[in-house]
C-alpha cells in the first residue's frame, strides 16, 4: 500500500492541468478485488455476532430453523420475531459499526412490520434519541440489492425497471461505434448482467422472455448490424461454429434459474432444506418441485435448423466440406475485428438474403419484369453471380479484390527476403513488377518468357531462390464458396506446363506450384495454411488476407446494389 499513488489531470479547450504525484496514505480502492475481500473480512464479524445471538424469525418450527439476517458486502437485512428483538439486533449493528468507524446510511434504511401475513403500520424505530429508522406504510418500498421491495417484490414494476435498464444499455453499446468483438464483450459484461441479476429473484414468464429476445434482435436490425431476413438461429450460435455469438435472454434465464435451484437443493443444511420445502412456487425457483422443465432450443437444435434451411443453410454446408478449413474460416468471427455493420452485411451475403433481383422475384415474390443481372443482363442476378461471376465486374472489382489478397502475401515475401524494409497498409502498398537481391528474384504479375509459347505464363507471384536453384509459383484465386476445391485443382493444372518449362530453362532442382485460395465469403481452402508455411510465412497472414477478401466482397455487393 505504500506504493499506491495517483495524479489528477484536467484538460480544457485552453489549458491542461496536472498535479504532482499524490501518495494514498489510507483507505481502500473501490472496484478493486482485493479491497472488496478486505472489506468482507472486516464486516463478516458482524454476521458472526448476529448468528451467535438468540434473535431471529423461525421459518421451520419442528427443527427450530431461524433466519436473522442477510448480508451482502455492505447491504444488510435483519429479521426478528418482534420489535424488541429487532431493536436489540439494531443495537448490535450500531455498536459494531461505531467500533470499526463505519457509518450507517440511515436515509436508506427502513423497517417493515408484518403481523399474520399483513403489513402493519408503526412509529419510527428509535435506537437512540437522535437515531431513528422510518417505518414503511402501505404502498411504500425500499431498495435491497437493487430491487424495490415492500412486503414482497413488486414483480411487474421490477421487471419493467430491469428491462428498461437493460435495453437502455444495449442501445448505448450499439451506438458506441465498437468493433464486433468489443460490442459482444460490452453486451455480455455490461448490458446482460443488469438483467440476468434479476433471474431467479424476479419471476419472468416465457412470453416476457421471448418478447425481450425479439426486442433485442430488432435493435441490431435498426442499426444495420443484422439483416431482417438473415438467419435468426445463427445469431445465437457460437462464433466458433460460424454463428454471431449473441446470447439468448431466454436461454440465460433458464440457465441461471437451473443453477440456482441446484445450488439451494444440493445444500445438506437445515436452513436450505427448510427454504426448499416452503418454496411452493413462491419464488421463481419453485424449489419444492422435484423437476424443473425448460422449453427452449439448445445450441445443437438451433444449428440443425440453420443447416437445414434452403438458403441460410448453404454457408454452413460449405463450412462442413472437407476442402474447407472450418477453424480458420470462422477466425474473423472469433477475432471480431470487423465493424458490426460490415459483419451483418457479410452474414446477409452468406445467408443469401441480399436484395438481388433473383431473390426479390423468386423468394420474396415481388412483381419484377425479370431477374437478369442489372450489369451484364446475361445471367440471373443471384448473390453468387454478383460476388464472383459477373463479367462486367471482373475487370475492376474482382481484380481489385484479387490483388488485395495477393498483395498481403507479396509484401510478406518481400519483407522476408529483405526486398523492402517497412510494412505498409495493403491499400497503400504498390508491388514492384520485379525485385531482386543476391538471394532471390521475385516477379509480380509479370509474363515469363519460355522456349515455347504458353497460354498461361503470368502467375501472380514467382519466387526464384538463386542459391538453392528452386522456384515457387504462387497464384491467388477468390472463387465462389462451392468452387474452392475445383479452383485449387485448376490452378495446379494450369501452371504445370509453365513449371516444366522454367525448370528446364533455368536448370532448377525443384519448382513448386502453390495456389492460395479464399472464397468470396471468406472460406479458407484447406491447403492454404500448408502453402503459407511452405512459403516460410506466418499464419497470421491468412487472417489478413481473409480480411481483405471479406471487405472487398461486402464493398462490391454494396456498390452493386446502389447502382440501380
Amino acid at each position: 500500500m505504500k506504493t499506491w499513488r495517483t495524479r489528477l489531470q484536467v484538460k480544457t479547450s485552453k489549458d491542461y492541468y496536472r498535479t504532482d504525484e499524490i501518495n494514498i496514505r489510507k483507505g481502500i480502492f473501490q472496484g478493486d478485488k482485493l479491497s472488496t475481500l478486505w472489506f468482507c473480512l472486516a464486516i463478516n464479524f458482524l454476521s458472526k455476532l448476529l448468528n451467535e445471538s438468540s434473535y431471529g424469525y423461525v421459518i421451520e418450527k419442528n427443527t427450530n430453523v431461524k433466519i436473522n439476517h442477510l448480508l451482502y458486502i455492505d447491504d444488510l437485512k435483519l429479521f426478528a420475531a418482534n420489535e424488541e428483538q429487532l431493536l436489540r439486533q439494531l443495537k448490535i449493528v450500531t455498536s459494531f459499526t461505531r467500533t470499526i468507524r463505519m457509518e450507517l446510511g440511515i436515509d436508506k434504511c427502513a423497517v417493515v412490520h408484518v403481523k399474520r401475513g399483513k403489513l402493519s403500520e408503526g412509529d419510527t424505530m428509535m435506537i437512540q434519541d437522535d437515531f431513528g429508522i422510518q417505518t414503511l406504510t402501505h404502498g411504500d418500498t425500499y431498495k435491497y440489492l437493487g430491487v424495490q421491495q415492500g412486503m414482497e417484490i413488486r414483480t411487474n414494476e421490477a421487471r419493467e425497471t430491469f428491462k428498461y435498464k437493460f435495453l437502455n444499455r444495449f442501445k448505448k453499446i450499439l451506438q458506441a461505434n465498437l468493433n464486433a468483438k468489443a460490442m459482444n464483450t460490452a453486451i455480455s459484461s455490461w448490458a446482460i448482467p443488469c438483467l440476468s441479476y434479476s433471474f431467479g429473484v424476479v419471476k419472468w414468464t416465457a412470453s416476457d422472455l421471448k418478447t425481450l429476445d425479439i426486442q433485442t434482435r430488432k435493435l441490431p436490425t435498426r442499426h444495420g448490424m443484422h439483416h431482417p431476413n438473415a438467419s435468426v438461429n445463427r445469431l445465437y450460435i457460437p462464433r466458433k461454429d460460424g454463428g454471431r455469438g449473441m446470447q439468448s435472454i431466454e436461454s440465460i434465464h433458464h440457465t441461471v434459474v437451473k443453477d440456482m435451484r441446484e445450488y439451494f437443493r444440493s445444500k445438506d443444511l437445515p436452513f436450505y432444506k427448510a427454504l426448499s420445502k416452503e418454496d411452493q412456487n413462491i419464488t421463481a425457483l419453485n424449489m419444492a418441485s422435484e423437476h424443473y422443465t425448460v422449453q427452449h432450443p439448445t445450441t445443437e437444435e438451433l444449428t440443425e435448423v440453420w443447416h437445414n434451411r434452403a438458403l441460410h443453410g448453404r454457408y454452413p454446408a460449405a463450412l462442413k466440406k472437407r476442402s474447407i478449413d472450418k477453424e480458420r474460416s470462422v477466425k474473423y468471427l472469433q477475432s471480431g475485428y470487423l465493424f458490426p455493420t460490415t459483419e451483418g452485411r457479410l452474414a446477409a451475403i452468406q445467408d443469401q438474403v441480399v436484395a438481388t433481383r433473383s431473390y426479390q422475384k423468386n423468394i420474396l415474390g415481388k412483381n419484377l419484369t425479370g431477374d437478369r443481372c442489372r450489369k451484364c443482363s446475361r445471367a440471373p442476378e443471384t448473390i453468387q453471380h454478383v460476388t464472383s461471376s459477373c463479367p462486367v465486374l471482373a475487370p475492376r472489382e474482382y481484380t481489385d479484390r484479387h490483388n488485395a489478397m495477393a498483395k498481403v502475401f507479396h509484401q510478406a515475401i518481400s519483407l522476408k527476403y529483405g526486398l523492402i524494409n517497412t510494412s505498409k497498409k495493403i491499400h497503400e502498398y504498390l508491388p514492384r513488377e520485379i525485385q531482386e537481391n543476391d538471394e532471390v528474384k521475385v516477379y509480380w504479375d509479370h509474363p515469363l518468357t519460355t522456349d515455347r509459347p504458353l497460354a498461361h505464363n503470368r502467375p501472380d507471384i514467382v519466387v526464384f531462390k538463386k542459391r538453392e536453384a528452386k522456384a515457387i509459383i504462387v497464384d491467388i484465386t477468390v472463387p465462389a464458396d462451392d468452387n474452392a476445391e475445383k479452383a485449387y485443382t485448376e490452378k495446379v493444372v494450369k501452371y504445370q506446363d509453365l513449371a516444366f518449362e522454367l525448370k528446364e530453362l533455368y536448370r532448377l532442382a525443384n519448382i513448386t506450384i502453390l495456389p492460395l485460395v479464399i472464397t468470396t465469403s471468406g472460406l479458407i481452402e484447406v491447403h492454404l495454411m500448408e502453402n503459407t508455411t511452405r512459403l516460410g510465412l506466418e499464419e497470421r497472414l491468412i487472417e489478413d488476407a481473409q480480411k481483405e477478401v471479406i471487405l472487398w466482397t461486402t464493398r462490391i455487393v454494396r456498390r452493386f446494389l446502389m447502382s440501380e
